[in-house]
């Protein structure tokens, strides 16, 4: 088996492990409260906090990284689970209770019951995430240090959709659970001792409704295993092994050149050709660099042009089993121009304004989409910040130009992630100075 299947059967199996653990905590958090003193549980949550947070550390180390949006959840849900009982407890506190709650009404034995506190909280922290979809914090941060989901491969697509069903069925389920114990909590529970039936309720349901998602996403992950198993590792092409792929931008005067989506199904052989893409890319086999010089010899070999202009834009060598990226740029002169349309009369010459509206459109290709956002996110912060992320002109909000035909003119680093995160927090975000000032704190 190749290190590049064994990376994506590993990526398979760490979603279902994932899952496992998470639920399995909160769990563990259930059922341990039947036996811990309530005033440690606070204790337990934010040390499965901790415990959450370097797994997090550790996916970050590996060169392909698995999709830890569930885990992150659950770090939210420990922190705010473990505020909430902490709060709890101090509400029930021998010196407080009494002001607070009418002593006939309440039992400082039982201050809390932890399904009734984890379980909203966890819907909560699942809701949130599922609204933010790509825009969540977790995953920008992913996508900028990894590439996009289209630059990630087959994990990247298995990522995208699986971390949003984790956290939809653990929405979902915890959802279930609010609804009943809650429900039960109003209509029978007596807040006196805890009986068989309260037992039953607070502490068997929730841990076997968990259990049951868990034998539910081995079922889930085993048929995913089988469909790229048969599907993905069984097929001829010579993609399946390692390789590189070199992806040309290329540009003449203030436009830039496309090739028009194929229309024949019969002639459609990649995912992508029924889009809009770069006229040039090319698989080579598998290598760690790509320098200018081959990524000019290479496009001179394909297009018979040789460009004067070609530089390096960025590379994805990290986050994608299958393969790895360099990407770069090209500017053409007019008599490279007319040696292109001569070799290629396909390619079309598009403007910003169509550009921007085939982008939108969805009628691009999603790795050309992918690399004309971060040329034009990095090229915006880099002209309107500097690398702290302070204002280059004092007018709040200000908006440097973007043209095409100034691209080859600017020295920005696009294969630097800072260029990312500047854009987006720097001087002009809400509460800049207290956000950064907690950046510096908390790494």
């Amino acid at each position: 088996m190749s290190q590049q299947i064994r990376n994506n059967v590993k990526g398979i199996y760490l979603l279902w492990l994932n899952w496992v653990i998470v639920a399995g905590s909160l769990s563990l958090l259930v059922m341990v409260s039947l036996w811990i003193r309530p005033v440690l549980m606070p204790l337990l949550a934010f040390g499965l906090q901790g415990a959450f947070y370097l797994l997090l550390k550790a996916n970050r180390r590996r060169r392909v990284p698995v999709c830890f949006i569930l885990p992150h959840i659950g770090i939210r849900i420990m922190f705010f689970s473990g505020i909430a009982m902490l709060i709890l407890n101090f509400l029930y506190s021998r010196w407080l209770v009494d002001r607070v709650f009418n002593p006939d009404s309440i039992n400082p034995d039982i201050p809390f019951i932890t399904v009734l506190v984890i379980a909203p909280i966890a819907a909560a922290c699942c809701l949130y995430a599922l609204k933010k979809k790509s825009h969540y914090q977790f995953c920008v941060e992913c996508k900028i240090k990894y590439g996009t989901p289209a630059e990630r491969g087959f994990l990247g697509k298995l990522f995208t959709q699986e971390g949003t069903i984790q956290a939809r069925l653990l929405c979902v389920v915890s959802a279930g659970i609010t609804l009943v114990s809650w429900g039960y909590y109003f209509l029978e529970y007596v807040n006196v001792n805890l009986s068989d039936p309260d037992r039953f309720i607070f502490f068997i349901v929730p841990p076997a409704l968990f259990f049951a998602s868990i034998i539910y996403m081995a079922l889930r992950y085993t048929g995913l295993w089988n469909y790229y198993n048969n599907s993905y590792i069984t097929s001829g092409s010579m993609r399946n092994g390692p390789y590189t792929l070199i992806r040309y931008l290329v540009f003449w005067d203030n436009y830039i050149c496309l090739v028009p989506p194929e229309n024949n199904p019969d002639k459609i052989s990649d995912p992508g050709a029924d889009k809009y893409d770069t006229p040039e890319h090319l698989y080579v086999a598998a290598r760690n660099n790509v320098t200018i010089s081959d990524a000019a010899t290479f496009f001179a070999s394909r297009t018979g042009v040789h460009p004067v202009d070609m530089r390096f834009m960025y590379s994805t060598v990290s986050g994608n089993a299958d393969y790895n990226i360099f990407h770069f740029l090209c500017f053409l002169d007019d008599d490279d121009k007319e040696r292109l349309l001569a070799e290629r009369p396909d390619i079309e010459f598009v403007s910003l304004g169509k550009l921007h509206d085939l982008i939108n459109s969805s009628q691009c290709n999603k790795l050309l989409s992918a690399e004309i956002i971060r040329l034009h996110t990095m090229a915006m912060a880099w002209k309107t910040y500097d690398s702290s992320g302070k204002r280059l002109y004092k007018i709040k909000h200000y908006t440097p130009t973007f043209r095409l035909c100034d691209i080859h003119k600017w020295n920005v680093d696009y294969n630097n992630p800072l260029w990312l995160r500047i854009s987006r927090f720097n001087q002009d975000s809400p509460l800049y100075n207290i956000r950064r000032l907690w950046k510096s704190y908390s790494g």
